[in-house]
């Protein structure tokens, strides 16, 4: 049995009439050069008019700080942690933690730089040589229980940081 038997005479059957893209003439080059120039025109305007960038708004201007003010603020800080510890109410380890913060607050208040979340390291890159004197006195006894301590001198130190910044 041949194999068009097989299929029932499909075999027999003609073969419809096919005509390729070059049967058109050049009239397809045409359309496909057309569709092509506005899919760029559309590409362009797409990639000319589209915004760069993220866009933000401007910071806000800075605002003028009062350094005396600021200053008289902090200094009544220290003063309320040296009445604390005088009183018994804070130990060593309390006092200088306690003091690297109101420190850390005053800068950042001060200057704006994010000095409370900061390391030892961070205090010194971030131009502060101040504060970072004075934090590397508390480090020992913030961070150790046995560490030798002496807290008029770090109650001095704060004081002296602050009373001397411009």
């Amino acid at each position: 049995m041949r194999a068009a038997d097989r299929l029932g005479g499909l075999a027999q059957l003609p073969a419809p009439d096919t005509y390729g893209p070059f049967g058109y003439g050049p009239w397809w080059v045409l359309g496909a050069s057309a569709i092509l120039l506005v899919l760029a025109a559309y590409a362009f305007a797409w990639l000319w008019t589209r915004p760069r960038g993220i866009l933000t708004p401007p910071p806000p201007p800075p605002v003028p700080i009062d350094v005396r003010s600021v200053k008289e603020k902090y200094l009544g800080m220290i003063e309320e942690v040296a009445v604390e510890h005088a009183a018994g109410e804070l130990d060593p380890r309390q006092l200088s933690q306690r003091l690297s913060l109101v420190l850390r607050f005053f800068a950042h208040e001060s200057t704006g730089v994010m000095a409370e979340v900061m390391t030892l390291r961070d205090l010194g890159d971030a131009d502060l040589p101040s504060v970072e004197g004075a934090v590397s006195q508390y480090y020992p006894s913030s961070f150790r229980r046995a560490a030798k301590h002496d807290p008029d001198a770090a109650i001095a130190a704060a004081r002296q940081v602050v009373a001397t910044w411009m």
